[in-house]
């Protein structure tokens, strides 16, 4: 069956029903896998509004936010360097955030009025293309046969170009501004040489698996044009190989279907991290001071860790958690990479994390000190810790994630699977209100834009944890909570909400919420 995400449009040079279904990203139509999921966020969202969310989903933020590791650099220096890196001349500009003095932006360089309408042209032109635009002169490549020439034309494919198709993650990453690596290749044409410009899709099933190395006459999936990129390396290599570059997407809004956003592989990774500025948002409400105990308790992938830890100047002892041992291995390489020695990676679900068998608990320093270290992969045993070890808890659990953007896709299934996230989140939440000193401070964060993960989980801890005291997030960034999602108008002013489809905010949805535990 095909995925419900797609444009149900056709035109002559669409697949046949039997082949691939192939879509411009201006065209690619993303809607809810049920009714039912739409009715839910109805509660709290006009229908309109929710198809300008789904829109703004196909598309990337306009600019690229790095986030700047003070444990090994400075702003200024990072500036210099990204400067220095792209070019002072280059497409970029790279600017200190006017709000955050940890963050860096890189945009697209404005240039004169006609520059930018020529750009904006390039983009409407891309956008609508299902495949490269070709010229009268432009050679046909593919295929060397006039039955897979009749084929090919059918289904939809270029005669002027080679064809890849990245898995959908992958697919994402492009429209971020990505290189593409091999991992991320699943199909490609026969012949594919270095050197050579492709046509690249990204598949966009969400369940089932695509075979890595599957041929292209084989395909019969939904995928959407991406943009022209230059093979890093010939066919048999991208299959080849499990790391490493496979094509450079070509630089110029011309050669692109999203915004034309700067590569940044392997750029300065131990100086700098790119993060969405609502994430970073995170890291400054929790306000972590040098000595403090802190836990982030579904850590995986590190990035607001590590945040923590520049903030301290690696100066803090940050409690880093997530129940996948995978993971952590992975995020305690961000780490070293990082310079955030300050952190301790431990594989721990934090459901289930809280001791209480102990009549002198020790605290959070100690129950680490005293920890065995795993022959697996050197990280600390660590069954729990005792009430009241940390003086900030940072929490950002497991979510519907709705809110992040680009996705070309929407995964929820229907609106149990929302209600079944709430209650599965609420056990982090009663070990986080535990866990907490009296007077420490707590943050709670969501990449979704669904109420009864973000207001209504607020609603939650503050009736049944009346210990807890919402706080004010006093920074001039983001919306207040939705009305009528259980909080008063006094409450959502307290909290922070993006909305991935307000253009002034221009970020990912998200939501951020700060409380004290009263003393």
């Amino acid at each position: 069956s095909r995925p419900s995400t797609m444009a149900n449009s056709a035109t002559s040079d669409t697949a046949t029903t039997s082949g691939p279904r192939i879509f411009s990203l201006s065209e690619l139509s993303i809607t809810f896998p049920s009714a039912d999921v739409r009715d839910h966020l109805s509660r709290h969202y006009s229908s309109d509004h929710l198809d300008r969310i789904l829109k703004s989903a196909k598309t990337s933020p306009t600019a690229t936010i790095c986030r700047v590791n003070l444990i090994k650099t400075t702003r200024e220096e990072l500036i210099r360097d990204l400067t220095e890196h792209f070019g002072v001349d280059s497409d970029w500009t790279v600017e200190p955030h006017d709000l955050f003095d940890d963050v860096v932006v890189v945009s697209q360089r404005h240039r004169s009025s006609n520059s930018q309408q020529t750009e904006s042209r390039e983009l409407s032109i891309l956008a609508e293309c299902r495949k490269p635009p070709s010229t009268p002169k432009q050679e046909m490549i593919l295929p060397c046969s006039v039955t897979d020439e009749t084929k090919r034309s059918a289904e939809g494919w270029p005669s002027t170009h080679r064809v890849v198709i990245l898995d959908r993650l992958c697919g994402e990453a492009v429209l971020r501004g990505s290189d593409v690596y091999v991992k991320g290749i699943m199909v490609a044409d026969q012949g594919i040489a270095k050197g050579e410009k492709v046509a690249v899709y990204a598949d966009l099933r969400r369940g089932e698996k695509l075979l890595r190395g599957s041929l292209i006459e084989t395909y019969s999936g939904d995928c959407v044009f991406l943009g022209i990129g230059e093979a890093y390396c010939d066919k048999s290599a991208m299959f080849r190989e499990d790391h490493g570059l496979g094509i450079k997407i070509c630089r110029g809004q011309a050669n692109r279907s999203g915004a034309y956003l700067p590569p940044t592989n392997g750029v300065l990774v131990d100086k700098m991290f790119l993060q969405n500025l609502p994430s970073i948002l995170v890291g400054h409400a929790l306000d972590p001071k040098p000595g403090d105990v802190i836990l982030d308790m579904c850590a995986a992938p590190g990035g607001k860790t590590t945040h923590l830890a520049s903030l301290t100047r690696n100066k803090a002892l940050i409690v880093a958690c997530d129940k996948s041992r995978r993971k952590m291995v992975t995020a305690r390489r961000q780490f070293d990479i990082l310079g955030a020695s300050c952190i301790v990676p431990l594989v721990l679900d934090s459901r289930k994390n809280v001791l209480w068998d102990r009549r002198r608990p020790l605290s959070a320093k100690e129950t680490i000190d005293n920890a065995t270290t795993s022959k697996m992969d050197g990280l600390l045993n660590v069954k729990g810790f005792y009430p009241e070890s940390f003086d900030k808890v940072l929490l950002d659990p497991p979510c519907s994630a709705l809110g992040l953007r680009p996705r070309p896709s929407m995964t929820t299934e229907n609106a149990s699977d929302l209600w079944d996230i709430a209650k599965y989140q609420r056990g982090f939440v009663d070990n986080a209100v535990v866990l907490l000193k009296n007077g420490g401070i707590m943050t709670y964060s969501t990449c979704t834009f669904n109420s009864s993960e973000n207001e209504a989980m607020i609603k939650y801890i503050l009736d049944s944890h009346p210990c807890m005291k919402l706080m004010k997030i006093d920074v001039n960034f983001g919306l207040d909570g939705l009305p009528n999602a259980g909080l008063t108008d006094e409450q959502r002013q307290c909290v922070k909400r993006f909305d991935p489809s307000n253009k002034n905010l221009d970020t990912m949805g998200f939501f951020v919420a700060k409380m004290m535990k009263r003393e």
